[in-house]
């Protein structure tokens, strides 16, 4: 394994911190019907090495970085380890308390990074639900192994979560900062908060000009893309049309985003814009395109990884919603707009949809223009 590219940069003391925000009371209160399997006893001083089995995909990923912060607030001594799939990984550079990344490949080279690590922590949590995920912590030899009881996976685990079913209901950050019930619980929590370096913010505004769009409107950013399926994805003719308007009405020049299998449905939209347009999708590194978020006035997406990581970064959103609940994944920001229009079968978290979409087709180009119209003319 490579050492000098897992290390990360301690944090810079100087850098934008949130606000840590009390629990809400409904959330305080399912918590207290989690039961745990064995009491956690350990001084937390003594507890110098923690690591963190991240999950899977960007936004989850994302919504699990206020667990990341009350580890910190738990063991206020110990470094955290993120063992994490090559594709999220980057996103946790810079997190305060993260003190290494360890890239987890997908495929058989897994064992042998477990093997390296083997002996080194004191506590490990494991962020997915899946018994790979507990099973690996165990090999790891970790004497404090925290995870939901799940996949019947509790022989793996020595502070099993039980009752996760109390949790239906609450949004994805609470459901993951409730596995610290298992090592002394939360009060408070931060919000999920991505951090960049002033050279990466630097990155995104010169990925962005030496495009060379004429005009100097407010970049606006266009995610057209879902890795979830079409349940999830707006009609790539109704983002042309929000494009071509904002582009009219307020010179906006627009960016294109998302990852390289999005490429069919970003040029769907770039057939049918007619208006200057820089395409991004798939030819940024996950950093790089954190860098390019940080510098737009607004992003108009699908529930998607990029809408978490937007969030993170402040950056104000509209979000439209298909077959997927914001209640539990929506953005986690109060600079954002939800655009969903429920049916019967919603939310039904299909990939697909025997029936037409409808909840999608139902959001108008006319609604979602009014949308973004409020976050461009904020502070103008």
């Amino acid at each position: 394994m490579d050492r000098a590219a897992c290390m990360t940069d301690a944090p810079k003391e100087n850098r934008r911190r949130p606000t840590d925000l009390p629990l809400p009371p409904e959330v305080r209160q399912r918590f207290q019907q989690l039961q745990v399997s064995r009491r956690f006893t350990r001084d937390p001083e003594v507890v110098r090495r923690v690591l963190v089995r991240a999950a899977n995909w960007v936004g989850d990923a994302v919504m699990s970085l206020p667990v990341l912060a009350g580890l910190k607030r738990l063991f206020p001594l110990a470094g955290i380890t993120v063992l994490a799939a090559p594709r999220v990984a980057p996103l946790f550079a810079g997190q305060p308390g993260v003190t290494e990344i360890i890239r987890y490949p997908s495929d058989r080279g897994k064992w042998q990074v477990l093997w390296e690590i083997r002996g080194r922590f004191d506590v490990a949590l494991a962020l997915p639900n899946s018994m790979e995920s507990a099973l690996g912590l165990w090999l790891v030899g970790v004497p404090s192994r925290v995870g939901y009881n799940t996949d019947a996976r509790r022989l793996f685990l020595k502070e099993a979560v039980s009752n996760r079913q109390e949790l239906a209901g609450l949004h994805t950050v609470f459901y993951l900062l409730g596995l610290l019930k298992a090592l002394g619980g939360v009060a408070t929590f931060t919000p999920p908060t991505l951090y960049l370096e002033p050279e990466e913010e630097a990155m995104g505004a010169h990925l962005l000009s030496e495009a060379d769009l004429p005009g100097q409107g407010p970049w606006v950013g266009l995610s057209p893309g879902a890795a979830y399926g079409l349940a999830k994805r707006w009609e790539p003719s109704r983002f042309a049309a929000l494009g071509r308007e904002l582009h009219r009405e307020f010179g906006a020049r627009l960016v294109l985003l998302g990852a390289d299998e999005e490429r069919p449905v970003a040029d769907l939209v770039k057939q049918q814009l007619q208006a200057p347009v820089v395409d991004l999708v798939g030819r940024t590194s996950l950093r790089q395109a954190l860098g390019i978020l940080s510098q737009l006035k607004l992003l108009v997406t699908n529930d998607s990884g990029l809408m978490h990581a937007a969030a993170a970064l402040s950056v104000p959103l509209v979000a439209l919603f298909g077959s997927t609940d914001p209640a539990a994944t929506g953005p986690f920001t109060s600079r954002a707009t939800v655009i969903r229009h429920p049916l019967p079968c919603s939310p039904c978290f299909k990939r697909t949809c025997e029936t037409g979409y409808a909840c999608l087709t139902a959001i108008s180009v006319d609604e979602v223009t009014a949308a973004a119209r409020a976050w461009l003319k904020e502070g103008s």
